[in-house]
């Protein structure tokens, strides 16, 4: 039976609680898929179950939500052994060597794009393209208000919205963070620990507010684009990452007529109500792999040292996004026969 090493969590607690762990490899079923995991993209997810404050989570958990590779045995006429594939909307944590996935968790890599980039693609990516195309449905008239302008999230989703022509307002609560944000395409910049977020709104547009608000954040943060939110704005909130109550006045949205989603992409997949993502996720992959969008990733840490890089991500001094990179046998067994795995 094939073995891989795998991150627990058995205890929640802080980065030292992930613990690398050798286990048996599961068994491949109907249409599933055994892929050597090359790269594993880290997310504020992982580190909210972690701790224990994720959608329910229990001890023993398993953390990861996107990771890429190379099919190394196949149940699935749709991608045989060496496919390059991206994995999301795969729930049994994938900081892994190998992953035993089903062909509807994956998509096909471009050979242009480097297995890196496709893992720090889905969770994000597909988070802010679906909230600003499907849920807020942003238009080239539209201004889009983006907090935490350096995360992952809003970093993707100020480069759809440029690319839509909308105009971005970014926010974030330093220098070296904001001039990020608009090298990839933000219209205007606002640092929010140095002014207040609604405020700085009012005047940078006049009075008129925001017509679009991506909430990345929550707490106070959200009050506060809610207050900057125009009438018959739309507003999509897809996280508390402060962990803190956002403590609204009803009267900042309803004599709007305003338009507020909720939004949770692993909840959304995992009731079926997002048969697109397959095809969203190809549409996007394309597009980095044709220069039209950026992936920024900041560093790399080997899988055993998850514990470091969630550090890194907690200290919240992140510009683009971090991974942990794998030394799966059945990679190197594979490039010793002379196959590729990076274009």
């Amino acid at each position: 039976m094939p073995l891989r090493q795998a991150i627990l969590v058995e205890a929640f607690g802080g980065p030292d609680a992930l613990r690398l762990v050798t286990e048996a490899t599961p068994d491949l079923g109907p249409g599933m898929l055994r892929v050597a995991v090359a790269a594993i993209g880290v997310n504020r997810a992982d580190i909210l179950l972690r701790a224990g404050a994720y959608h329910g989570a229990r001890p023993p958990a398993r953390p990861g939500l996107e990771a890429a590779g190379v099919v190394v045995e196949s149940q699935s006429a749709t991608f045989p052994v060496g496919s390059r594939v991206v994995i999301f909307g795969h729930r049994a944590g994938l900081y892994v060597t190998e992953a035993v996935v089903g062909e509807s968790e994956v998509a096909a890599v471009p050979e242009s794009l480097p297995i890196e980039t496709a893992a720090a693609l889905p969770i994000n990516w597909l988070t802010a393209w679906y909230c600003l195309r499907r849920l807020i449905e942003l238009q080239p008239d539209d201004t889009l208000l983006v907090p935490a302008a350096a995360s992952g999230v809003s970093t993707a989703a100020v480069q759809i919205a440029r690319r839509i022509g909308a105009k971005v307002i970014a926010a974030a609560s330093t220098a070296e963070k904001l001039a990020f944000a608009a090298q990839l395409g933000a219209s205007v910049t606002v640092n929010y620990a140095e002014i207040n977020l609604a405020e700085a709104i009012r005047d940078i547009t006049d009075g008129q507010g925001v017509t679009a608000f991506l909430d990345t954040v929550g707490g106070q943060t959200f009050a506060d684009g809610l207050k900057a939110l125009a009438p018959f704005g739309r507003v999509a909130a897809l996280a508390n990452v402060t962990l803190e109550p956002s403590l609204i006045n009803t009267r900042d949205f309803y004599p709007k007529n305003a338009r507020i989603y909720g939004f949770q992409l692993g909840n959304l997949m995992a009731a079926g109500r997002y048969p697109e993502a397959r095809a969203d996720l190809e549409a996007i992959l394309a597009r980095v792999a044709e220069g039209t969008f950026t992936v920024p990733i900041a560093q790399a840490f080997p899988l055993e040292d998850a514990a470091a890089a969630h550090r890194r991500l907690e200290g919240r001094n992140v510009l683009g996004k971090l991974l942990l990179l794998t030394s799966s046998p059945a990679l190197k067994a594979r490039d010793a026969d002379g196959a590729q795995t990076q274009p």
